[in-house]
Parts: structure tokens; sequence; C-alpha cells
């Protein structure tokens, strides 16, 4: 016991090792390369987070673009809209209901969008709001948006950053022209303010501190937050060389202040470029949070560790200690001992799996023991019989010289073949015979029967020649035989015949005594079934229960023998066994066979 105990601080001691390998060593590491590698990973990830948020950012702008040259289109292409601006004269009421149909088109828009519906003649125009001195169509009808609008003839977009009477800052248009019979007679237009583009560029991440800049595919600046200070209306020539360098990339680091820029393209004919800017300040503060976190943690490990570790080990090692116990009364002696499992893991396992192999030798020590106290009482049994088969022997031998001598040839073949069955008897005390013998056997006990029955039935044996060597236990088919003439053959009116069949099927010896005598009543086969699997000692069972609980000892439960009768029909009783290279009991429990 003291080497055993020696043993289990051993292991405990490895197990606390592994513990604190496990828990401290990859936390010291990982807390020395933190600082080494936390700023790439965190401008990686800030890279990654400023491209996604600008490519949503853009997508969002686009979108927002899309409805207002959407709704556009829908208001341009409306008849009635069409037949109220294509009047000669546009009365007060024609004026109103135009009103209406702008003010329901912006029905969800933002309030500071303002639309403007110009006549190409400028005989109307009306506003939701200020009409800019750029729209004036006398002045300016081949100039700006208009002329834009004459080269095409679906919606537009249109640069066009001013700053209206009432102090509201707009940075483009969309436009569309109004048809009648193939020739403009009106334009459409609204104006987005810079309030729509914060909208909608602002909505997409609101965790990190990022300002945009709108400019479109002549770098100017319809929209700005990263450039303000510099009060420019295009992008500085700088800049811009910096950009067409980075044009794969598309990411810059501007170092006064330190920043990170990157940008997204929208779609489309009048495309937009939407730049992001992000302060690296916050990688640096990213990187510091980091590295203290991470030394933090270290020191908690170790302290777990310390705590935690010796706790854990005993908790994973009880179930290990009571399968050591539990072994460990089975060596000194008690078979009874099982381990207590109430885990489901692999000890748990290997506990149920323990149990089961100590049930499992319980039963196979009772099963032999049980089979040696058969045995030795069968020897036992044989050797007390031995004197009264020499008596008898003897006896019939006498009788059948008198009835030899008084001419009496029936007598004289009964008693030679009980005779030979007697002397085989002594002879033998084997448990085990060849089919061939046995076959030999019951030759001569059919030999007896039919002269007492006076040849009342006729008997056919057809045994296969490659199974007469193969080793059996001794009596197998004269029980059955006789059954079959007592209770089968005996009762029948009339002549009656009886089939002894011999054969293998692939791993198996199969023999079949059939008779067609009176058969066996469904209760009564029952009955007989029953009896032989609880050893019943019923007369007319006996001797099937006994050859099929001797089947079931040498050869295992799934062997044996199989009753099948039909009253006034007849009955056929099989027996299995197997067919292998070993004697009856040993290992496999198969049959010898030799060539």
């Amino acid at each position: 016991m003291r080497s055993e105990r020696k043993g289990k601080r051993s292991f405990f001691a490895k197990l606390f090792i592994c513990f604190a390998f496990i828990s401290i060593v990859p936390v010291a590491v990982l807390g020395t390369l933190t600082y080494t590698i936390s700023s790439n990973v965190a401008m990686r990830n800030l890279e990654f987070q400023a491209g996604s948020t600008v490519n949503n950012a853009t997508s969002n702008l686009e979108r927002t673009m899309d409805e207002y040259k959407s709704a556009l289109s829908y208001f341009c292409t409306d008849h009635e809209i069409v037949r109220l601006v294509g009047a000669d004269r546009i009365t007060q009421t024609d004026s109103t209901n135009i009103y209406q149909r702008m003010y329901i088109l912006l029905a969800g828009k933002s309030t500071k969008v303002a639309m403007h519906l110009i006549k190409a003649d400028g005989s109307f125009q009306i506003s939701t709001s200020v009409i800019p001195e750029v729209y004036n169509i006398k002045n300016h009808q081949d100039w700006g948006v208009f002329r834009k609008l004459n080269e095409s003839a679906g919606t537009i977009a249109y640069s066009n950053r001013y700053v209206s009477q009432t102090g509201k800052n707009y940075c483009m248009a969309v436009a569309h022209s109004i048809q009648k019979d193939g020739k403009t007679i009106a334009y459409a237009i609204i104006d987005i303010p810079a309030d729509v583009f914060r909208t909608a560029l602002d909505t997409v991440n609101v965790s990190l501190p990022i300002r945009y800049s709108v400019v479109d595919e002549n770098n100017y600046l319809l929209y700005d937050e990263i450039f303000s200070g510099q009060d420019e209306t295009f992008l500085d020539t700088g800049f811009k060389t910096k950009m067409l360098q980075a044009q794969q990339s598309r990411k810059i680091y501007l170092e006064d202040p330190k920043r990170f820029i990157t940008w997204s393209t929208t779609g489309g004919d009048y495309p937009l470029h939407v730049m992001s800017s992000i302060p690296v300040e916050l990688v640096v503060m990213s990187s510091s949070y980091i590295t203290v976190t991470t030394i933090a943690v270290a020191l908690a490990a170790i302290l777990l560790c310390i705590i935690l570790s010796p706790l854990l080990i005993r908790s994973l090692t009880k179930p290990l200690n009571a399968i050591v116990r539990t072994m460990g009364k089975v060596q000194e002696g008690d078979t009874d001992a099982r381990v207590d499992v109430h885990n489901d893991d692999e000890f748990g396992y290997i506990g149920r799996s323990l149990n089961s192999m100590l049930d499992r030798l319980n039963e196979l020590y009772e099963t032999n023991l049980e089979k040696q106290n058969r045995l030795r009482l069968a020897e036992l049994k044989s050797l007390y019989s031995q004197i009264n088969p020499h008596f008898l022997y003897n006896t019939l031998d006498s009788i059948k010289w008198l009835a030899k001598l008084s001419g009496i040839d029936d007598i004289v073949l009964i008693v030679s073949q009980l005779g030979k069955l007697l002397k085989n008897s002594i002879r033998n005390q084997k448990e085990t015979v060849t089919i061939e013998e046995e076959i030999t056997l019951v030759g001569s006990y059919l030999s007896i029967q039919k002269i007492r029955y006076n040849d009342k039935f006729d008997v056919y044996m057809d045994v296969d020649d490659d199974i007469l060597n193969c080793v059996v236990p001794k009596f197998i088919i004269q029980p059955l035989v006789e059954n079959a003439i007592i209770h089968g053959i005996e009762d029948k009116v009339g002549k009656a015949h009886l089939i002894i069949r011999g054969r293998r099927a692939e791993n198996k010896i199969v023999f079949e005594i059939e008779d067609d005598g009176v058969g066996i009543s469904g209760q009564k086969l029952k009955n007989i079934l029953k009896s032989k699997r609880i050893n019943s000692p019923d007369s007319d069972s006996i001797g099937i229960a006994n050859v099929d609980k001797r089947i079931k000892l040498y050869y295992g439960e799934s062997y044996g023998l199989d009753i099948v009768s039909q009253e006034n029909i007849g009955t056929v009783t099989r027996i299995t066994m197997p067919f292998s290279g070993t004697e009856p009991g040993e290992e496999d429990g198969g049959m010898a066979c030799s060539d």
C-alpha cells in the first residue's frame, strides 16, 4: 500500500505540473507576443472595419440617390403631370395640383430636400423652397444642369454645391426632363442637402469616430468632413496623387494628423468617391489596452492555477481511485466488489466495463463450476452403473444361448442386439463418440424395436459420409428415435415410416428424426417445449430435455433441439450442432471431424 500511495502522489504531481504548464506557460507566451503583434492586429482590424464601414456607407448613399432618381422618374412620366405642365396656360388650381403631387413625391423623404419644376420656356416655375439663381432658365438654359438634361433623356445626377438663401448647404441635384410628343416641355430638379448625405453615411457604424468626404469623378468636393479646415472646392493635388498611387489598395496613412483614409466608389453613370477617415490613435490605445489586459489575465491565471489545480485534480482522480480500490478488493478475493459509477465520461465507461467484466467472470465461474459438478456426478453414476451392465450382459448371454438351443430366433436377435448396446456401454466410457458409432447404436436399437412392433414401421437412414467421422456427445440420436417410436408410431393405425437424416449445413451439423405417426397436439407441444426449457422431469419429455440440455452445455445456447409437429400428420425433431475442428467443449465448442 505504501508503493501505491507513492504512485498516487506521483500521478497527482504530474497532473499538477500539466495544469501549471497549460494555464501559465501559454498565457506568459501570449503576454510576451501580444505587445509586439497587438499593434499590427489592431491596425488590420481597424482597416477591415473601416473598409467594411465605407463600403456600407457607399451602398447607403447610392441607395439614397437611387430612391430620389426613381421617385423623380416616376413623377416626370406621370400622365397627369405631363398634361398639366404641357397646357398653354396653367391655372392656380393646376399649380396647386402640381404642388400637391410634388409634396406627395417627397413624403417620407428628408424635409430639407428641395424640389423645383421649371417649364422649358420659363413661363412657369414652382418649388417646395426658394429657386436658386442657377436655375434661372432664361439666363442658364444651355448651362449646368439644363445642358446635361438636354443631352440625356433619363434621370441625371449633377454636382451642385451651394448655400441657399435660407442658409442650407446643398451638395447635389437629381434632375429629369418632362417630355411631350418627343419635345422637352419642363425640367424637374431635386436639390439634396448635406444633411441627407450625413444621414446616409453616419448611420452605418456609430462605434467608430469616422469622418466622411464625398467627391465626384472630377474630384469636386460635394460633402466634406475630412478636409474642412482647408476650405477647398477640389481635392488637394498632393492628396489626389496619393490616391492614384494607392488605387489598388484604396488606403492611405496620413501623418499630420495621424489618420487612416480609405474610400469606395458608387456605381452608375455618375460615380461618387466616398472617403472615410479614422484617427490612428485608436490603434495605439487598443494595443495598450490589450497589453495591460493580457498581463492581468496572466497573473489571474497563475493565481487560479495555484488555488484551483489541487481541487480539480482531486475531482478528476476520484473515479480513478475508486476503480483502483475495486481492483484491489478483487485481487484480494472479493469478487462481489463493484465500482460505484456516477460519471458518464471515460472513467465512467471504464468503471462500467470493469463491473460488466466482473459480472461475466462470475457467470463463467458459476457455469464452469456447474459443468464440472455435472461431469463429476455423471462420472460417479457411470462408475456405479458399470456393475449392473456387467451382470445384465452375462445374464443376457445365457438367455441368448438358451433361446438359440430352443430355436427361438427372434429372442436370439433381440438379446444379441441388446447385448451389443450393453457391451458398448461397458467398454466405451468416453463422453463422446463418432457419428458413425452413434448411428450403429441406433441401428441396433431399431432392430430390437422392429421385432417388438412386428415390422409396424419402416426405417430410412440418409447420413452424409462427410460427417460420419465427426465427434458428438454420446446418446444424442437414440433418445429421439425412441421418443418417435413410443409417442408417434406406436399409437398409429397401419404402417408407419421413420426417417433419419444427417447432413452438413455450412458450419453446422443438422440431424432430423421424422415420423408420420399420430403427431403432437398444439397444447402438448407447448408443454414439451416448456419442459425442455425448465428441465421438467415429465416422463414424456425427459429424453428430449436431456438431449437439449447436453447440447447446450457442450456448444452453447445457440444450438440445441427443435420440434415441429402436426396432429395426425407427424413430427420432425431437429438437432443443430456446430461443425468445426475441435472436440466438444473446447474453446469454440465445435465438433472434431477428420477426412
